[in-house]
């Protein structure tokens, strides 16, 4: 793929990115007004409670089961699980997690930040039933910055407890429709029917499978766990969420679930149209591969949780890949996707040094720390950009143009085009403000 300075779908102004987060240090207050005090997403207490994660599942007998019926609920709060910011889950969690016997869950979806305060209904799971009985609601407001904070109270019942799950990930359930891979070393899903075609840089696929070793493929599975370098200019297309050598049969689970309705939909509708304003996109179809406390081979001490959510509407489809608390590891690793023939790739940075991949759940295309996403259905959709450069004699003094070149593909590669792109330039023109 070859750009010019021509523009057809999207323009990219990688000069002023950071200068708008430095604009926006500068405009923030410097003191606290009275109407920020009064607004409850400056005025909070924080909840960083690890038991609270829906992965935290321990049905069995002599468990101490945690509940929330006895504490003395005063004001709002802003969810954490281990230092990441979280939310309530707005779909069915499963009985026995969140560290308790019927964990809360909200079965509306949260607002939008112009919604403002809300009012939310909260249900219990139990007897693998999602809407075992009816708490009292709560409220709800989204925040600038992406977060939501809660003004929760006394829930009705006896054991039960509000659950709060990273905001990175979405939801899974075996009640709704959730499966767990087999726990196996190198071992792969059957081949998984998907209830809607994805598409994948022209290629449309009616089946996938997920694979334990952290990666996807569509025309069988694959026990690979020493990954190949991205591009392979191979034979086949394959997602890797994080391509290492996992084991999942001391602990950990990979999990996966379809949904074509319901809250996931609106959230994925939500994360899209956000990353891709310009689309108007409403999703249809979303499946979301999990990789939980898996540890890698032969280092059952180690915990590896990610995931890759394929997203699909009209004849638009989108990866999502989502990153948590990942341990450094002396394996092999590879993240990103690579196509039939690598003609089209993506490696994300520093995510084939297994020493530093536990930078990934900070690392980001979209400005959300531990998120990339990527439209995958056809070719780039960034065609064109500007730039503002500090001097006309940038581009004209001997030996500058390649370096500049060589800039410019750096931002966009960070941004989410693969790093198979070339930039050629068309024309330059010297224009006086």
């Amino acid at each position: 793929m070859r750009l010019s300075l021509v523009s057809r779908h999207l323009l990219v102004f990688i000069s002023v990115l950071s200068l708008i987060e430095t604009t926006r240090a500068l405009t923030t207050p410097s003191t606290t007004s009275a109407t920020t005090l009064a607004d409850p997403c400056y005025n909070y207490t924080v909840l960083d409670d690890p038991w609270r994660s829906p992965d935290n599942q321990s049905p069995y007998i002599g468990y101490t089961y945690l509940r929330d019926n006895n504490v003395n609920w005063v004001g709002w709060y802003r969810l954490f699980i281990n230092g990441q910011s979280a939310q309530m889950p707005d779909t069915c969690v499963d009985e026995y997690s969140c560290g308790t016997n019927a964990p809360l869950w909200m079965n509306e979806a949260h607002p939008a930040v112009e919604d403002k305060v809300v009012t939310r209904h909260v249900y219990s799971t139990w007897g693998n039933r999602c809407y075992y009985s009816q708490s009292n609601p709560i409220k709800v407001k989204a925040c600038p910055g992406n977060y939501y904070v809660y003004e929760f109270v006394t829930p009705i019942c006896c054991v039960v407890a509000y659950c709060a799950a990273p905001t990175i990930f979405y939801p899974f359930s075996l009640i709704t429709g959730g499966t767990n891979n087999p726990a196996a070393d190198d071992g792969s899903s059957s081949g998984i029917q998907l209830l809607s075609s994805f598409m994948f840089f022209g290629r449309t696929y009616q089946q996938i499978y997920v694979n334990n070793n952290g990666h996807l493929t569509f025309n069988q599975p694959s026990s690979a766990y020493t990954p190949y370098s991205f591009p392979a200019k191979g034979s086949q297309d394959i997602i890797a969420g994080l391509w290492t050598n996992l084991d999942n049969q001391v602990k950990g689970v990979v999990s996966y679930q379809q949904y074509t309705s319901g809250n996931v939909l609106t959230r994925a509708t939500q994360d899209i149209n956000t990353y891709f304003p310009n689309l108007n996109f409403s999703a249809s179809w979303v499946f979301a591969a999990k990789w939980n406390k898996v540890p890698y081979f032969n280092l059952a001490s180690t915990n590896t949780s990610f995931q890759v959510v394929l997203i699909s509407g009209s004849n638009y489809s989108f990866i999502l890949m989502n990153y948590g608390d990942i341990n450094v590891t002396g394996h092999p690793v590879q993240a990103g996707y690579d196509t039939i023939d690598s003609t089209h790739y993506f490696v994300i940075p520093e995510s084939v040094n297994g020493s530093s991949i536990s930078n990934l759940r900070n690392s980001s295309n979209v400005n959300v720390p531990g998120r990339w996403a990527f439209r995958v259905d056809s070719g780039s959709d960034v065609v064109g950009f500007q730039v503002r450069l500090s001097s006309f004699s940038d581009l004209t003094q001997s030996g500058n143009m390649e370096m500049v070149l060589q800039q410019m593909k750096q931002e966009l590669v960070k941004y989410g085009l693969p790093n198979s792109i070339e930039l050629k330039l068309r024309k330059l023109q010297n224009i006086k403000p």
